[in-house]
Formats: structure tokens, C-alpha cells, sequence
């Protein structure tokens, strides 16, 4: 991903929280994903990269979902944490969403993030309500376990009805011990 993106995320990730160290950081050492790496999953949904000028970097994923039912989990979009995460490090996400809906109701995910193997089991977590402009949804926490590197993943639901949703990159970042 081009620096500059990343960095004009970054400032909008510092003015969205309230982590002074930010404005002092080279924050682009803190990242431990990349912004724009989405897996796209599940039978219930399509996707395909689409040009936005609107969204930060000018791409995002686009992800029609069927809404026939099921878990919410059987479309799901995935972006791997690189890097590691210990006991006590604050952990920072941010990822642009936008979406659109028959009745314009907003769409109603989970992101998570959690350990890529069964049970997959989540380690910070928040429900989040999608409308129709872009938007920077964030999920703040202090790791309670360590995590290896390429073990873990923010994931985001996105099963919940008949719906076409839209992410622009994803910045997960490690600020260090809490």
C-alpha cells in the first residue's frame, strides 16, 4: 500500500483515539497487517475489487451477500495479523466500511479478532453498524495472551442479511505495552 495512504490513515486513526503517542510515532512501524490484504470467504457472498475515490487509497473490496440465511460467519472477510502480540500490548483497529442495503438500513456486522485455527477463538470483539457513507469503525483493547505472528486475523462477519458491503484497508496496530 501506497505510504502515503498509510500515513493519511494513520492521522485519521490518531484523530479517532486517544493515543498522544501517535502524533510523535513513525506509525507505520506500529502496523501488524497489510491495510489492504483482504481474504474473502464463504458461499454465501461475492466480491471483486473496485475503484472508490472516496475511500481512503481509491480501492475497496466490494462483497455482495445473498442473504439466504445461516451463521454469520458463512461470509466473512479476513485480513492476517503479521505480527506479534503479547500480554498487555494495546492493540488499535481501523477499517473503512460503508454499505448498501435495499431499505438503506444500516448493515449490522461483528468485527473480531481472533486465532485462525478452530475454535477460532476471539480475542477483542465489536458489534458494528455499516450505513451508506464511508466510515472508520475502530476496536481498541489490551491483549489479556500472547499471540504468534500469521496465527491470528481480523475478521469481519458479514453473513447478517441480503446486502452488498464495502471495505477499504484495514490497519491493525500494536502500540506496545498497555
Amino acid at each position: 500500500m501506497n505510504r502515503r495512504y498509510l500515513l493519511m490513515g494513520a492521522c485519521a486513526l490518531a484523530g479517532a483515539t486517544a493515543l498522544p503517542a501517535l502524533a510523535q510515532d513513525d506509525i507505520s512501524k506500529k502496523l501488524i497487517n497489510e491495510p489492504g490484504a483482504w481474504n474473502i470467504y464463504g458461499a454465501a457472498q461475492t466480491n471483486k475489487q473496485v475503484k472508490d475515490a472516496n475511500v481512503q487509497g481509491g480501492q475497496a473490496m466490494e462483497i455482495k451477500i445473498a442473504g439466504t440465511g445461516g451463521n454469520p460467519w458463512d461470509a466473512a472477510a479476513e485480513s492476517q495479523i503479521t505480527g506479534k502480540i503479547s500480554k498487555g500490548d494495546k492493540i488499535v483497529v481501523a477499517v473503512w466500511t460503508r454499505s448498501k442495503t435495499a431499505d438503506n438500513l444500516p448493515a449490522n456486522l461483528n468485527m473480531r479478532l481472533q486465532v485462525s485455527s478452530p475454535p477460532y477463538a476471539s480475542f477483542g470483539e465489536k458489534a458494528i453498524s455499516v450505513g451508506p457513507d464511508w466510515q472508520m469503525q475502530t476496536l481498541e483493547f489490551t491483549a489479556t495472551e500472547d499471540h504468534a505472528s500469521k496465527t491470528s486475523a481480523l475478521t469481519i462477519h458479514l453473513n447478517t442479511g441480503k446486502q452488498t458491503i464495502y471495505l477499504g484497508p484495514a490497519f491493525i496496530l500494536n502500540m506496545g505495552q498497555a
